[in-house]
């Protein structure tokens, strides 16, 4: 039923011709464009800072592919984890509850939070479920709120989030008491990117956890924007060019719908 509904909301309002069309538009049109960001005020990072946390971001991808494709030995071994540094393993995927782990890196000083993408039908089924919830940020400052930032997310991946947040923050909070030097990374590949920086939001609205960061790969459109905003300065995103993934949300996709007849209107009057 859940596939059903979202197949009839996405791809199931578009004839085959309208969908090949749209998608090589879409992704043309996402090529071309600068960033939000990128301005002309903008400066090219370089040097050696900028080189290790090229290196530093690049480890953490491989780590995260490795957690989501490869035996979890295997991503122990590659990461140069041991058992002992393991807090939460949780291999097995359900239905809003996705794959994640947390283990703890002594060469950064870090516990790093991999949440797994959508690889198992499960999980795609999580991704699926994509009706909007309201999901808000409480931003502290000293003990008091200082801002709270109203907005709407995926109730799937919102979902996901918040079940993380109970079975991690226990853990998290004891692992930070016993280890006040480190700090706490979220990191994720697509929908479990997307799920990491909604965590993000949950983790740093608790006083123990305010060191939470998140590294999201390719994360699926999945908050609106002033949610988006207001994390900016806690959560990197890392999108591949033009990859579709990261922009192509409801909105979007409502006004890629209304765009698309009209190009290949434009498109076979130009051809005749």
């Amino acid at each position: 039923r859940t596939v059903r509904f979202a197949y009839g909301q996405t791809l199931g309002k578009w004839s085959l011709g309208e969908l090949a069309f749209g998608i090589n538009y879409y992704m043309r049109q996402q090529g071309n464009l600068q960033h939000e960001y990128a301005g002309s005020d903008s400066v090219r990072l370089g040097g050696t800072g900028a080189r290790e946390e090229l290196i530093s971001l690049l480890r953490y991808m491989k780590l995260c592919m490795y957690f989501s494709k490869k035996p979890y030995k295997v991503f122990l071994e590659f990461g140069g984890f041991d058992q002992s540094d393991v807090l939460i393993k949780k291999s097995k995927a359900r239905f809003l509850k996705p794959a994640f782990t947390v283990v703890r890196d002594r060469d950064s000083k870090c516990f790093l939070l991999f949440i797994r993408g959508a690889i198992s039908v499960k999980e795609r089924l999580t991704a699926a479920t994509g009706a909007d919830i309201p999901f808000h940020h409480v931003v502290a400052k000293d003990g008091c709120v200082s801002n709270l930032v109203l907005g709407y997310a995926h109730c799937g991946m919102a979902t996901a989030a918040r079940w993380i947040a109970n079975q991690a923050i226990p853990c998290l909070s004891k692992a930070v008491k016993q280890f006040p030097d480190h700090r706490i990374t979220i990191i994720g590949h697509s929908m479990g990117a997307s799920i990491a920086a909604l965590l993000t939001y949950i983790l740093r609205e608790n006083d123990k956890l305010l060191s939470s960061t998140c590294i999201a790969f390719g994360p699926a459109a999945c908050m609106t924007w002033d949610l988006a905003e207001s994390g900016k300065d806690f959560i990197t995103t890392i999108v591949n060019r033009n990859d579709v993934v990261p922009s192509l949300g409801r909105v979007s996709t409502a006004k890629l719908r209304t765009e698309v007849p009209l190009r290949m209107i434009v498109k076979w009057e130009t051809m005749k």
